[in-house]
């Protein structure tokens, strides 16, 4: 049994009735409602009249018709019947005529809204082809007195212009950290400029992960050391070969360790281990930390652009939001991909996905 939609029912008697109110419901030549009404009740006065003559044994005259009605006045009701169905279809009529003009309005104000869109988006580009041009040209002007500071920053750390004295030491050793991180910025904000450009290439072979995975811990041991935080290798032995680009994938790892240690506790841990997927030819890693991990309304926004969990001016954490967004690119460019799965309090994990380049397990592990 069909339900009744009541509110349905009711809006539509709503129009209906109003429709009863306008002009154009009784207007025959537009409203080929109405007339079509009127030609349909015309049949009922004609057929009541002929049953009337018949069943009287009285001949089709105009004398007898007049006659019939006028012994019958209730066949009056029967001749108000084309008036009745012209209204009742004239207002069907305009009913449909004012939905269908209001159809043509939405249209035209659905067209208006996408060619602003249009041009909107147009305007977006051309901003983001702006601001992707900026930051490389910013990056190149950048790089080249950053590059002399770094140089004479070391030159001056090998004491040969002279001997220097512990707070002198210190202050190179500041300035020579500051200079690395300025210069980690740059390399970002450069690698995001040519994955922008569709400059951003890689260089597909078969790569070993231990040697990759040993190489980003060392580089990063004394940061980890620095913050307190423990760094472990549980990769298995018999890893294969994955088809990556070895100096891509080392920029994902580093940047995945760095930010586990950065936003670890003092005394924390982070960790990597894989697994191989013989089905699908894919190994899984995941880089878990015991940090402070991320809330789930901002977990979904951390592979974006510029995008920063604490975007306080006064945030502990630096960075420009760019390193997770980059490494999502580099994945995307080998087929694979990254995902994070974290709990405020309880730590994060990440986990990239990379294709098994050969079933063959390295000779050798140089860590």
């Amino acid at each position: 049994m069909t339900k009744i939609d009541l509110e349905s029912f009711l809006q539509v008697v709503k129009e209906f009735l109003k429709a009863l109110g306008q002009e154009k419901t009784y207007n025959i030549r537009e409203n080929w409602y109405s007339f079509f009404g009127i030609l349909w009740g015309i049949p009922i006065p004609i057929v009541t009249i002929g049953i009337d003559l018949y069943s009287s044994n009285l001949a089709p005259t105009f004398d007898n018709i007049m006659r019939i009605i006028l012994s019958h006045p209730f066949h009056i009701f029967f001749f108000l019947h084309p008036v009745f169905f012209g209204i009742v279809f004239g207002a069907m009529g305009t009913v449909r005529h004012n939905k269908e003009e209001k159809i043509k309005e939405f249209e035209k104000h659905l067209i208006d809204k996408n060619t602003e869109l249009r041009r909107a988006n147009k305007e977006l580009q051309d901003l983001d082809r702006v601001k992707t041009n900026f930051l490389s040209m910013v990056s190149h002007e950048l790089r080249t007195p950053l590059t002399t500071i770094q140089g004479y920053v070391t030159f001056l750390g090998s004491e040969k212009p002279g001997a220097l004295n512990p707070a002198q030491k210190e202050c190179l050793k500041i300035s020579e950290e500051t200079a690395d991180h300025l210069n980690r910025l740059i390399e970002e904000l450069l690698a995001l400029s040519k994955i922008e450009k569709g400059e951003f290439k890689v260089n597909l072979t078969g790569v070993d992960m231990g040697e990759v995975v040993g190489k980003a811990l060392g580089a990063l041991r004394l940061f980890a050391v620095e913050h307190d935080v423990s760094l472990e290798n549980m990769l298995p032995e018999d890893i294969p070969l994955l088809r990556a680009d070895a100096e891509r994938i080392f920029q994902v790892v580093t940047n995945l360790f760095e930010n586990a240690v950065k936003f670890n506790r003092r005394g924390g841990k982070v960790s990597i281990t894989a697994k191989i997927d013989s089905d699908s030819k894919k190994a899984t890693f995941c880089v878990s930390d015991t940090g402070i991990g991320i809330a789930n309304d901002k977990l979904k926004k951390i592979f974006d652009k510029f995008y920063q969990v604490d975007s306080s001016e006064n945030r502990k954490y630096g960075g420009c939001g760019l390193g997770l967004a980059i490494a999502k690119s580099i994945l995307e460019l080998h087929n694979g991909r990254i995902w994070a799965e974290s709990k405020v309090g309880s730590g994060s994990k990440f986990f990239f996905e990379l294709p098994v380049y050969k079933n063959l397990i390295p000779a050798s592990r140089p860590y």
